[in-house]
């Protein structure tokens, strides 16, 4: 709600002790100085832009093309598993339809698209006390392609950090209002005297509608969790949102995404009614042979509800 953060890990970590021998990436906070293609974790995200700008609404049904989606100047755009036939926008979501998510970005366009993300706050740094951060990527409308405003919105093209995403999570998760992520809350001598309080920064005003953004978290992102991908990141005692996201990784040597290599990753929160908190949980190149799955829902989510259920019992959140 204030935008505190109140956890932080990057894996693998070093040992202090023993700094000489350690492989040099492992003193990178990830979560600020990594970026990758966030894939369908980002549909949440431009879901809300497209309601907010009433190119869709949350009764009709888009035509999801039964999984083989095609056309000129787009290419082919195809499912994860089976195809779907119409959809609500909340269906979208809760199936994770990549095509739903194309059509949507086409009622967008370029425009407006880019400019809700930028809104989010992708493509620039978050701000937060921390050397290193980076603002990931998103070109400009007059640099995409015709494949652009159909890929971007199921989270190909766009290069976002962790913390990003954080960031325009809680803008979800607080109503559409945007808070500003921050570390320090009070600055304490060697006898546990408070020497400085910080102030987080106030709320700056509404990304989107709140009617909006109640919405995504409440309806959409509940029925990821209780209906859809997210399943196994259930609790008992809180209800939990979240979306699930299994992005190919671009190839270094080559155009185009491997088809073995994912990163997988669960953006959640809790209690849905009213947020308390935000997390996200990213896993580059799960390991297959372990033979427990490599998407978001099977790999990121139960270490999200893990995270959840000790943070809120520890904040007392009922």
């Amino acid at each position: 709600r204030s935008g505190a953060i109140l956890a932080m890990v990057s894996l693998p970590d070093f040992d202090p002790a023993k700094v000489g021998t350690t492989d040099p990436d492992n003193f990178r906070s990830r979560t600020l100085t990594d970026m990758y293609e966030p894939g369908s974790i980002l549909k949440p995200i431009v879901t809300a832009i497209a309601l907010d700008a009433g190119v869709v609404n949350t009764t009709e049904k888009i035509f999801c093309e039964h999984g083989d989606y095609h056309g000129e100047g787009f290419g082919r755009i195809g499912e994860y598993k089976e195809g779907f036939g119409d959809l609500t926008v909340r269906e979208i979501l809760i199936n994770s339809s990549n095509i739903g998510m194309a059509k949507i970005g086409q009622r967008l366009g370029k425009e407006r698209l880019y400019e809700g993300l930028k809104l989010f706050g992708f493509g620039e740094n978050t701000g937060i006390e921390l050397p290193g951060e980076i603002h990931g990527w998103l070109s400009t409308p007059d640099e995409w392609t015709g494949y652009s405003v159909t890929r971007i919105p199921f989270g190909q093209e766009i290069s976002v950090t962790a913390m990003q995403l954080i960031r325009a999570y809680c803008i979800l998760a607080n109503g559409g209002r945007l808070v500003s992520p921050f570390l320090v809350r009070a600055i304490v001598d060697s006898n546990g005297k408070i020497t400085e309080l910080k102030r987080p920064p106030p709320p700056v005003g509404y990304i989107v509608k709140s009617e909006v953004a109640k919405w995504v978290v409440g309806e959409a992102m509940v029925g990821v969790v209780n209906e859809g991908t997210g399943k196994r990141a259930q609790l008992d005692d809180w209800q939990v949102f979240g979306k699930t996201g299994t992005a190919n990784i671009a190839n270094s040597d080559s155009r185009g995404y491997s088809n073995r290599d994912y990163v997988a990753s669960f953006i959640s929160g809790a209690p849905a009614e009213n947020p308390a908190i935000v997390v996200l949980v990213s896993i580059r190149k799960p390991n297959r042979s372990l033979g427990k799955g490599y998407t978001g829902g099977v790999v990121s989510s139960p270490v999200a509800r893990e995270i959840i259920r000790r943070t809120l019992k520890y904040l007392g959140v009922e």
